[in-house]
């Protein structure tokens, strides 16, 4: 048994080597104590430093697409100041053309009123009492519808209206203008309170975009004048002359004529709608697409008249002459028809359909492809007629004549004879 001192000596190296060892443990950590903290710092600052480079990186972008920005909005700015001074510059030029050019128009127009009127005085208001001062006066009407624009052409027919330079009177004739080509004209501004125009003569001239509408007219003379796309809808015309004039694009819807002459006339794309006629003259005439649905006819006259693409339908007829008329693709569709002459006509692709008829005369004309069906004929005369496809069934025929017609191809199932 080992004594207490023994033990003793054995333990005190044992005590110290474990002394120098925690010594070395407590100095490594405490080493390491102190080299931790740089670290950790050092790796704080490059991680801030990263942070501020990339952030400072970031910035400079921003910068950058900041500064594109705003000299693309600047260069957008500039760009759209350059327009619209530009425009404002456009502007101002045209105002000054538009100041110029009425200053000009209207030193033109007051010269054309002074010489005029000096000639108008000199010839104590009748120009057409000397052959000269006509073809001066011609020449310079003309001249000057060609200077100047629609509103103050308005006031030279105005003018010459009323100093009786364009009525017809068996003592004085108009004067001429014809071949004068006029735009946008609105003739309620040349008659008088814009309703009435009398004894109103433009023979021979042009008239674009021309306006009637509603104007009561008599004694007018308006042949040999061509009308495009002109209006006369709800206009009353007396004792009017169309002779030989041209009409396209054109309506007379709702209108009234009475005593008007239309010979020798041209109507294209013309709607004579809701139209009513009394005493009309339309001899010679060609009409092509103009419509006549819902009008009515009291002795007319269509003699030697050509038809295309016409449509009368639930239109009223008495007394019309279509004596020599050549019609095709026409409608009569549910009409009222009395006393109407269609001899010596060529009727093709003509539909009568459902239309009472009283003393028709068909004789020695021409019909091919004709529609009858359901329609009611009361002495109808078709005497020495030739008909070819024609049908008339369901129709009722009240005493008709059939002297030696040329009868093919023609339908009369379930007609009443």
């Amino acid at each position: 048994m080992t004594s207490p001192k023994e033990n003793i000596r054995t333990d005190g190296p044992i005590l110290a080597n474990r002394a120098k060892k925690s010594a070395k443990r407590r100095g490594c950590l405490e080493f390491m104590s102190s080299l931790l903290l740089p670290l950790s710092l050092g790796v704080f600052t490059i991680v801030i430093t990263f942070q501020q480079q990339s952030a400072a990186q970031q910035q400079r972008i921003e910068d950058r697409d900041a500064a594109d920005l705003q000299r693309a909005e600047d260069r957008n700015a500039s760009r759209l100041q350059r327009e619209q001074n530009k425009k404002e510059a456009e502007l101002l030029r045209k105002q000054e053309e538009n100041l110029d050019k009425q200053r000009y128009e209207n030193g033109r127009f007051d010269i054309y009123i002074k010489e005029m009127g000096g000639l108008l005085e000199k010839y104590g208001g009748s120009i057409k009492s000397s052959e000269v001062a006509a073809t001066l006066a011609r020449v310079k009407t003309l001249n000057i519808f060609r200077q100047l624009d629609s509103q103050k052409n308005i006031r030279i027919i105005r003018f010459l209206y009323e100093a009786k330079q364009l009525t017809d009177t068996p003592e004085n004739r108009s004067l001429d203008l014809s071949t004068a080509k006029l735009l946008d004209i609105d003739f309620r501004d040349i008659a008088v309170d814009e309703r009435e125009l009398y004894q109103l003569s433009l023979r021979g001239i042009f008239l674009l975009n021309a306006t009637f509408i509603g104007i009561t007219m008599s004694n007018i003379d308006f042949s040999r004048i061509k009308f495009d796309t002109s209006n006369f809808s709800l206009a009353k015309i007396h004792d009017g002359n169309f002779s030989s004039a041209g009409f396209y694009n054109t309506s007379f819807a709702s209108t009234s004529f009475s005593n008007t002459i239309f010979a020798e006339t041209k109507f294209k794309n013309v709607n004579f709608s809701s139209t009513s006629f009394d005493t009309i003259e339309f001899s010679s005439v060609e009409f092509y697409n103009t419509s006549f649905a819902s009008t009515s006819f009291s002795n007319a006259i269509f003699a030697e008249t050509k038809f295309e693409n016409v449509n009368f339908s639930f239109t009223t007829f008495d007394t019309i002459e279509f004596s020599g008329a050549k019609l095709e693709n026409v409608y009569f569709p549910s009409n009222n028809i009395r006393d109407i002459n269609f001899k010596r006509s060529t009727l093709v692709n003509v539909d009568f359909s459902f239309s009472v008829f009283y003393n028709p005369d068909f004789s020695f004309a021409s019909l091919s492809n004709v529609n009858f069906s359901h329609a009611v004929l009361f002495n109808a005369n078709f005497s020495y007629a030739i008909i070819n496809d024609a049908d008339f069934s369901f129709a009722k025929l009240h005493k008709p004549i059939f002297f030696l017609p040329e009868l093919k191809k023609v339908n009369f199932a379930s007609t009443i004879l």
